[in-house]
């Protein structure tokens, strides 16, 4: 009987997120960790700029390293929605049957194990275009209750969301600028104003700990990229049909900084140039 069984095979990427795993161990041997950034009451402007030469460079390349991932869930599962390839076991009949009957069945055994496996670790087209899921405490019973205080010597217990930075769609515009029925036989009121834009302070005594946030976002991704890159594809399947430039401009956008690791300096460089193929090649066929 033919069935599918899908072999997993090492990511291309997998050495470039060695090397970006490195970088964040020397990011700590130079700045510290999040917990220490945290306690600081304040930050002067020279470790601020120090903080911000790695933590910038560090998010680039792992943004750059996670399209290329979702770029390959993305490839995999619509290649499994459109039919991939199959590998078909054909039993042997004949004198070696009885033979050959106990090792063909450990085999069978071991390929429903590893399809099993495979198939629950390979998202599907219909999971890809499925509406994400609200991030942590939105819309909940929890998220109206009074915040708790914040223990800054526990990183692991933050509300920390890496930020893809993905670029905004420049055709779509807010409700209050959209176009509206006119009326021929009257004046065309004029759209109403939208709402003011107050720009984001951030307090001196809070500075420590979003710059903290960030690097105990980036140690979650580092540690488990998957869930995230999964994430991110699922975001960009449904982004895709309104914006279809948004993975190349994404691929192409810049680090925020002119820092970058002294030991590795060529990281930033090969996890876009990795963003850039994977993508190209993922993301070539959206329609």
């Amino acid at each position: 009987m033919a069935r599918m069984t899908a072999f997993a095979k090492p990511s291309a990427t997998a050495p470039l997120w060695t090397r970006a795993r490195a970088m964040y161990a020397r990011a700590l041997a130079a700045i510290g960790d999040a917990a220490s950034i945290a306690m600081r009451a304040a930050l002067p402007k020279s470790l601020r700029r120090q903080i911000i030469a790695w933590l910038c460079p560090l998010e680039h390349v792992v943004r750059k390293l996670l399209l290329a991932e979702a770029a390959e869930i993305y490839r995999a599962a619509k290649a499994c929605a459109n039919g991939g390839p199959r590998l078909v076991h054909i039993p042997l009949r004949g004198m070696a049957h009885h033979v050959r009957a106990l090792h063909f069945s450990s085999q069978r055994e071991e390929g429903r194990e590893e399809g099993r496996t495979a198939g629950r670790n390979m998202p599907s087209m219909r999971a890809l275009h499925r509406p994400l899921p609200p991030p942590l405490g939105a819309g909940d019973a929890s998220s109206f209750a009074p915040a708790r205080s914040i223990d800054v010597g526990r990183p692991e217990t933050w509300r920390a969301t890496f930020s893809f930075a993905l670029p905004r769609d420049p055709h779509r515009v807010p409700d209050s600028r959209a176009p509206r029925i006119r009326a021929p036989w009257g004046p065309t009121p004029p759209p109403a104003p939208g709402p003011e834009r107050i720009a984001r302070v951030i307090k001196a005594e809070d500075a420590p700990f979003c710059l903290a946030r960030r690097f105990e976002a980036l140690r979650r991704v580092l540690e488990n990229p998957r869930p995230y890159a999964e994430r991110l594809a699922r975001l960009l399947a449904r982004e895709l049909r309104r914006f279809r430039q948004i993975v190349r401009r994404a691929v192409l956008a810049p680090c925020r900084s002119n820092g970058y690791d002294p030991d590795d300096p060529r990281l930033g460089i090969d996890a876009m140039g990795a963003g850039f193929v994977r993508s190209e090649i993922g993301f070539a066929d959206s329609s």
